[in-house]
């Protein structure tokens, strides 16, 4: 069990490159695909060879997969990444109301392992609800096999009621847009628990957090049924007995002002399971967003060992 911690590092011209965001960071393209999952059109984005160990890369309740593309732009020189629109989400197509759930997405999950990495052993880096599938793969029997090293991103066995009503406030609130300027400026503050993005990294997030109405107004990016289910009851006790039961390696990424991961329930984490390593990262809160030098150098780390 290791515990790590984040911080800024001195500005002197020995160390100013590992200091750099993403900027330091080159960009690379990516392939898009269309998947058929569990009566879901599934739109993936791979980076990489894919002859390349897969890591596959899922995000959070309300974003897209190209939350990754300044990780997956790195980690792609020894890996296949593999970043799916979660279905409502994005690209992909939206379901029944009764059909967003982790079962549907644990099943997809299966789906997509077996088409794209050939029903290898895949490693896992999941931000927030992307966790609990990662969580659910690797505890489960019959998908736990799956599942080599597991990469969690501000997400635990339980999330608090409280921050669950925050997520579920501003998700749930339809914003319209007449410009990107205007819906960049909102979303900048929405965000800003991500921590420091670039220019280049906020235009990306604008462009694929939003869609045109019938209008032509710019809106969320998601189906405002994925709400329906949100938030349902937590089995807490079921939860930690199913994490507990992981034996994959684990790394555990919190941001120090979130309110999903809380230190109490970090703490926990690691002593609830054999093969935790925790990384706390400073100046982020829900969630980190895996796009500086530092953070994306410590899952290069944990993924290669």
């Amino acid at each position: 069990m290791l515990l790590r911690l984040l911080r800024p590092q001195p500005t002197s011209a020995s160390t100013v490159k590992r200091t750099l965001p993403s900027s330091a960071i080159q960009l690379t393209g990516y392939r898009e695909y269309v998947a058929r999952s569990q009566g879901a059109e599934v739109c993936v984005r791979t980076f990489g060879d894919p002859d390349a160990t897969p890591v596959i890369m899922w995000h959070g309740f309300a974003r897209t997969g190209t939350d990754f593309c300044a990780l997956a732009s790195v980690l792609s020189a020894n890996f296949f990444c593999i970043c799916p629109d979660t279905p409502g989400r994005g690209k992909s197509s939206w379901l029944p109301a009764s059909r967003y759930s982790f079962a549907t997405y644990h099943a997809i999950a299966q789906d997509l392992i077996a088409e794209f990495a050939k029903r290898r052993k895949v490693h896992w880096v999941g931000t927030s609800m992307g966790g609990v599938i990662g969580m659910m793969l690797a505890s489960h029997p019959q998908t736990r096999r799956m599942i080599d090293r597991l990469v969690l991103n501000d997400i635990g066995p339980e999330v608090p009621d409280e921050a669950i009503e925050r997520i579920r406030a501003y998700t749930g609130e339809l914003q319209t847009f007449e410009t990107y300027q205007e819906a960049e400026a909102y979303l900048r503050g929405v965000y800003a628990p991500f921590g420091e993005l670039t220019d280049a990294e906020w235009q990306i997030l604008v462009l694929h957090s939003l869609r045109r109405n019938a209008q032509g107004q710019l809106i969320q990016h998601y189906d405002p049924a994925i709400l329906e289910r949100f938030g349902e009851s937590q089995n807490k006790p079921l939860a930690w007995t199913m994490f507990s039961s992981i034996t994959a390696p684990m790394l555990v990424i919190r941001g120090m002002e979130s309110d999903i991961l809380t230190a109490d329930i970090a703490d926990r984490m690691v002593q609830s399971a054999l093969r935790v390593e925790r990384l706390d990262v400073p100046d982020a809160g829900h969630a980190p967003f895996l796009n500086t030098r530092n953070q994306i150098e410590e899952i290069q780390s944990f993924l290669l060992s």
